[in-house]
């Protein structure tokens, strides 16, 4: 209680200040809400350290040029995981704490990562191959297109069970997408082009592919770490 005497009180893990113990319920809420959201937003973030790693790594000695400008990360970023996470963060969360958060994050963050480089580093190695790309701005638009919809993809996943709330946010970030591809002022400063319709048909299979096996991915780790 807050009556207790000052040592007491700091050694203490809780102090309830009025001494209302119907203060708990809302606190256990609290706590709650606050853990599993956070566990939820890194695996986003996560994922995203991942594919940045496993694309500079890989892209190099295959002799690929980086597939994006900075600023096209920071489109594709800002729409999968900054706005995203804002949200998520502060929504309702009644799951139970349980303990081994890195390692349940991990094991969703870094395949997710490696599936989102494999379907770019596809992607690249087929325009390169075939001729597709026909200046940089072109592969680095089809590039920036795969990279967002396999954002949204793991978004959506990491966000399930879907409420109004969170389908809002989804439905929102793909809105956002598809106006800043197709607005003259963000396509200048974003240096973005819808691909040739070959090139395009190459990033959504690519997106398609990856997208499963995010599915399949997320499928697997919630047989390894029911809730």
């Amino acid at each position: 209680m807050n009556s207790a005497a000052p040592a007491t009180k700091a050694v203490a893990l809780l102090v309830l200040q009025d001494g209302c113990f119907d203060r708990l319920p809302g606190l256990v809420a609290e706590g709650r809400r606050v853990i599993a959201n956070i566990e939820r937003v890194s695996k986003l973030f996560l994922s995203k350290t991942a594919y940045s790693i496993a694309i500079a790594v890989s892209f190099g000695p295959l002799n690929l040029k980086f597939p994006f400008l900075p600023r096209q990360l920071s489109f594709t970023e800002g729409l999968t995981i900054g706005i995203p996470s804002f949200f998520l963060v502060l929504m309702a969360n009644t799951s139970r704490y349980r303990p081994g958060f890195l390692r349940r994050s991990l094991s969703f963050a870094v395949p997710a990562g490696l599936i989102v480089t494999a379907a770019l580093l596809g992607l690249n190695l087929y325009a390169q191959s075939s001729g597709a790309a026909d200046s940089p701005e072109t592969l680095q638009s089809a590039s920036v297109l795969a990279l967002s919809v396999l954002g949204l993809w793991i978004l959506a996943v990491v966000s399930r069970p879907f409420d109004t709330k969170k389908l809002v946010v989804l439905l929102a970030m793909c809105s956002i997408l598809l106006i800043l591809m197709n607005l003259p002022l963000a396509q200048d400063f974003f240096h973005l082009a819808w691909p040739p319709p070959d090139l395009l048909r190459a990033a959504g299979a690519a997106a398609v592919g990856g997208g499963l096996a995010i599915e399949l991915l997320a499928w697997i780790h919630g047989r390894k770490f029911p809730r």
